[in-house]
C-alpha cells in the first residue's frame, strides 16, 4: 500500500518526524521500543580568555543521529572540528581570544535535547550573566543557499562578517553577496521552536543565539539515506559550503571573545522589539 505525506506536511521534505496518511485504508503500526536508562556525555573544548575569561562564547552542535547523521548532524560536528583546528593553529602563533570560548558538543539532541537542555538547568544561574552569546550550528549542510536565524542584536555582527567570507558557490562573490541575490534583502530569520540545541539557551536562559546553515530542506531527514554518498552527490560533493560555514561560524565567535566593546545593536532590537508589542501595550507608553 501506497502511502504519502498528507496536505499538512512541506511535501519536498519528509522524514520520520513527519505526519502521513493514506486513503481511507486503515492501517495497524507495531512500535518496538527499548526502555532503559543510560549514560550521555557532553563534551567540551575550551579556550581561557585572556582578558574575561569568566566571560563565555559558546559554539555548539550536537553528535548524536537517526542513522548514518551525514547531514544531521556530522555536516555540523565536522565544521567544529574544522574550527578547533583553526583556532589550535592560531594558538600555536601566540593567540589567545580575550574571552573564554567553548566548544560544545551536545549528546542526546535526538531524545528531546536532552544534553543541552540538562546542562542548562544545571548552570542556570551562570548562564544568563556570564556568557556572551551561543551560535549554534545542526546541520551544517543540507543543499544550496546560506541561511541563518539570530536575535536582533546580532545581525549587524552576522552581515558583516558574511561580508567577510568567500561563497562557496561562486569565486567572485561573498556569502552576504550571493544572500542579497538570492533573497533580494538579507532576511535573518528570527529563532523559534523547540527542536535545536539554542532553545534552552535561547528560550531558558536569555542568552543571544545564532543559527546557521546551507540549504532550507533536504528530502533524506531523519532517513537511513542521509549518508555520505547522499552529501558527496547532492548536498555538497567539494565540501566548499562546509569549509564557509566554518568561516562564518569561526568568525562571528572571533568577533564576540575578541573585540573590545561586544559587537551587539541593541538599537534595532529594541525596534524590533516595539514592532511586536500588543496595541494594549502600545497604547500604555
Amino acid at each position: 500500500m501506497l502511502l504519502f505525506p498528507s496536505k499538512k506536511c512541506n511535501l519536498r521534505v519528509w522524514g520520520l518526524c513527519k505526519v502521513y496518511a493514506s486513503s481511507s485504508i486503515d492501517i495497524k503500526a507495531m512500535l518496538q521500543v527499548e526502555k532503559k536508562i543510560a549514560t550521555i556525555h557532553n563534551v567540551f573544548a575550551i579556550i581561557r580568555g585572556s582578558e574575561e575569561p569568566d566571560r563565555y562564547v559558546l559554539l555548539g552542535n550536537h553528535r548524536d543521529a537517526w542513522t548514518y547523521g551525514a547531514v544531521d548532524p556530522n555536516s555540523g560536528t565536522a565544521v567544529l572540528l574544522d574550527i578547533a583546528r583553526r583556532y589550535a593553529l592560531m594558538m600555536r602563533q601566540g593567540w589567545q581570544p580575550q574571552r573564554t570560548i567553548v566548544l560544545c558538543s551536545w549528546d542526546a539532541d535526538e531524545f528531546g535535547m536532552i544534553g543541552s537542555t540538562e546542562w542548562v538547568e544545571q548552570n542556570l544561574l551562570n548562564l544568563g550573566s556570564k556568557v556572551v552569546a551561543y551560535l549554534n550550528v545542526d546541520c551544517a549542510v543540507q543543499g544550496p543557499g546560506f541561511f541563518a536565524g539570530a536575535t536582533p542584536q546580532l545581525d549587524n555582527l552576522l552581515i558583516e562578517v558574511a561580508k567577510k567570507v568567500q561563497d562557496p558557490d561562486s569565486e567572485s562573490m561573498t556569502i552576504y553577496d550571493n544572500w542579497m541575490i538570492t533573497n533580494k534583502v538579507i532576511n535573518i530569520q528570527r529563532l523559534s521552536g523547540v527542536d535545536y540545541d539554542f532553545a534552552p539557551l535561547l528560550q531558558h536562559a536569555g542568552v543571544p543565539s545564532v543559527d546557521l546553515y546551507y540549504g532550507r530542506d533536504f528530502p533524506v531527514y531523519h532517513t537511513a539515506f542521509d549518508s555520505y554518498n547522499w552529501m558527496t552527490n547532492h548536498g555538497d560533493p567539494l565540501f566548499q559550503r562546509h569549509v564557509a560555514v566554518a568561516g562564518v561560524w569561526g568568525l562571528l565567535a572571533l568577533h564576540l571573545a575578541d573585540d573590545p566593546i561586544l559587537p551587539f545593536n541593541y538599537v534595532l532590537h529594541r525596534t524590533i522589539m516595539e514592532l511586536h508589542k500588543s496595541p494594549t501595550q502600545l497604547g500604555e507608553r
